[in-house]
């Protein structure tokens, strides 16, 4: 006798560059779709991952005008008007699911909610740290925070954590709830070695040290910080070159600011890749210098690669490396990155020590694991608290 398959409805904000997209996409491309069918619904019809979504999977698009979208979700969030939010959430979405997954936590966590009987189980997933990113801190207050907590996070069935520290964050806000559990973000690890290996479109000098960091340009990465960094690394006359793959806003500032630095030739802007994992492979260093984060997806893949890592202090981070023990952990300035990556640039046998450190590290990955963990989730078989 056939099962019928569980109906799963993933929520995301967009397909656009980031670690939880990313996740999302590899996680689709994993799944026994025999066992569960899956529909995705984006927000906001935009983002580089729709190409990567496998064709089992149907896909709902809620707005094409992006501003309109985002006109509505502020409404619901500053005045709770949301009626014709929900009018369109339900007139996009009109199938029932057995399970429903806002995938990256947010607002748009509410249109589960919004969509009433047509999701049994509601879970949301949370992948970043809420306390130490001010960007979430400064809306997560007050009236708006005591809504929240009662409306969403009391009323959903589980709450997902990519890591410990973003838990511990979250319950130190909204304080504990009564379903939670902690599962690492999916790596698709077999496709990050096969991709590694593949040529880089950039040639390498390999008589510098090649430094690599992947990540959106926004503040909370840190980028105007290693820029900083470079120019104190150049100045003590030291032969590397940095390479920040990634899109993002600020691009054109940061840009400005690497050419009024005089650092062309040290600090290059590389823009999204595809394929970053060929870039880490032939680089000595994965650096990361964010503010904050919840289980940082590149930081988990330079461990993949094996890459000595040198990453500041912040939540994600500091689980990761485990305060240092594999990876130099520093502080949140330039002085303090610069002097973290000049350790592994002037001392190969530093170097060579971190690259075993991260081999260990890797072990903690394990697709099959996490994947079985998220089809747990799914059916409703308990998961450790």
């Amino acid at each position: 006798m056939k099962l019928t398959p569980v109906k799963v409805l993933f929520l995301i904000h967009s397909l656009e560059e980031g670690g939880a997209e990313r996740v999302l996409t590899n996680l689709l491309k994993m799944f026994d779709h025999s066992r569960f069918e899956v529909h995705l619904c984006v927000v906001e019809n935009r983002g580089i991952y729709f190409k990567e979504v496998p064709p089992q999977v149907k896909i709902i698009r809620l707005f094409d005008q992006i501003l309109l979208s985002r006109v509505l979700i502020k409404l619901h969030v500053k005045f709770n008007m949301n009626w014709y939010l929900r009018l369109v959430v339900n007139l996009k979405i009109r199938e029932t699911y057995d399970v429903g997954i806002s995938f990256l936590d947010s607002a748009y966590t509410d249109f589960l909610f919004f969509l009433g009987k047509k999701i049994k189980r509601k879970i949301a997933w949370v992948h970043s740290s809420y306390k130490t990113y001010s960007n979430f801190g400064r809306f997560y207050r007050g009236a708006y925070k005591k809504r929240i907590t009662r409306n969403r996070y009391g009323k959903l069935d589980e709450i997902v954590f990519v890591s410990n520290d973003s838990r511990k964050e979250f319950e130190e806000i909204f304080g504990r709830m009564r379903s939670t559990r902690v599962i690492l973000n999916l790596l698709n690890i077999n496709e990050i070695i096969n991709l590694a290996t593949i040529s880089p479109p950039v040639k390498f000098n390999t008589k510098v040290a090649n430094i690599v960091a992947v990540g959106v340009l926004l503040p909370v990465k840190g980028y105007d910080k290693l820029i900083h960094a470079a120019q104190l690394l150049k100045d003590e006359n030291l032969k590397f070159k940095i390479r920040i793959l990634g899109n993002g806003y600020l691009e054109e500032s940061l840009s400005m600011l690497i050419h009024d630095l005089g650092l062309e030739n040290e600090v290059e802007l590389c823009g999204y890749q595809q394929n970053p994992y060929t870039y880490m492979q032939h680089s000595d260093i994965f650096v990361m210098t964010s503010i904050s984060e919840g289980w940082p997806t590149a930081l988990c893949e330079a461990f993949i690669l094996e890459l000595p890592v040198v990453v500041t202090d912040c939540s994600g981070c500091r689980e990761l490396v485990a305060n240092g023990e594999y990876g130099i952990m520093v502080q949140q300035s330039a002085v303090a990155i610069a002097e973290g990556l000049k350790q592994l640039i002037i001392k190969p046998e530093k170097l060579e020590y971190y690259k075993q450190r991260a081999a260990a590290r890797k072990l903690i990955f394990n697709d099959e694991i996490i994947l079985n963990q998220v089809y747990e989730l799914i059916e409703g078989k308990s998961g450790k608290p």
